[in-house]
């Protein structure tokens, strides 16, 4: 019930789906019923015309008592709203959270943020003339702790069986979605790319645009949360990302991405290293492997 009263539409249908069946109930007990009365048995009509009254009574008293709660409770409860959505759900609302002008992403390494949502919005801002920003919270690379951490937990959760993941793989991962951002911001100069490096992990990921928040887990075949906008969770969702940026380690937004003309192996490692990045655990061909994972965009939850 509450949920039809939060929708100006699916209330004005619900108010007229009641007021017709209310209606017809009315017409049958005053009209119908002493039409068939000559033909029923004294007491069927009196059965029928008990059922009759108690229905219209017992509704009349059901959405009297519902609109009274729903109009007496106070705004911020009506507003601390979520919804459960259903996997095959969540493709839908990413894809309505990327039409925005600004972008939160917190998560593991971004690898769906990297393949979708940022090449969605630079090609949004050169087509409209106007920046869009993206602000992405990622596990940072060089803490070998956080990272052995969420290597041991990605490998046991179900997600995990089809790609065994390590060390390299993470790090690799993490650094793409980096190199994409820098080189989609000189392609897309009205891109605004924000990078915080954080050191830790979390079971959830968050995308939040001006639209909406959504929360999901590494397992696309599992149900997300969703909060959309002027709710009490999405600004509080919002404050949350900006106090993890803020405590995080913010990339230099001075040093300048590679073109994707321009891609291979050695500007890659180069370019880290101007970002204050030393990986001397990988090896030339882990770099020319981060040039495709940029270059493929490839889609890892299939969505």
């Amino acid at each position: 019930m509450e949920q039809i009263f939060l929708s100006k539409y699916a209330k004005r249908i619900f108010f007229f789906v009641v007021s017709i069946l209310f209606i017809l109930l009315l017409l049958i007990r005053l009209l119908v019923v002493p039409a068939l009365g000559r033909f029923l048995n004294e007491t069927y009509t009196i059965i029928i015309n008990t059922i009759l009254d108690a229905l219209l009574s017992t509704g009349v008293s059901t959405v009297v008592i519902a609109s009274l709660a729903f109009w007496l409770t106070p705004k911020v409860i009506k507003k601390s709203h979520m919804d459960i959505i259903e996997p095959r759900e969540i493709k839908d609302y990413l894809e309505k959270a990327r039409e925005t002008n600004e972008y939160w992403f917190c998560g593991g390494t971004g690898r769906f943020t990297r393949s979708k949502t940022i090449p969605k919005l630079a090609v949004d801002a050169r087509n409209s003339n106007f920046s869009k920003k993206i602000y992405l919270i990622l596990i940072n690379p060089t803490n070998n702790t956080v990272c052995e951490n969420y290597v041991e937990y990605r490998n046991k959760i179900r997600s995990g069986k089809k790609h065994n993941w390590d060390i390299k793989k993470l790090k690799k991962e993490i650094y793409a979605t980096i190199v994409s951002a820098y080189t989609w911001n000189v392609e897309q100069p009205l891109l605004e790319v924000k990078i915080g490096l954080v050191n830790h992990y979390s079971l959830f990921r968050v995308d939040l645009s001006t639209q909406l928040a959504i929360i999901t887990k590494e397992d696309p075949s599992e149900p997300a949360l969703m909060c959309q906008k002027g709710t009490f969770f999405l600004k509080s969702y919002l404050e949350n990302l900006r106090l993890s940026m803020s405590q995080g380690e913010l990339l230099d937004n001075k040093v300048k991405g590679i073109p994707f003309s321009d891609l291979n192996g050695e500007r890659i490692k180069i370019f880290l290293e101007e970002l204050g990045f030393h990986e001397n655990e990988l090896s030339d061909s882990d770099f020319n492997e981060i040039v495709e994972f940029v270059k493929k965009g490839d889609n890892p939850y299939g969505y």
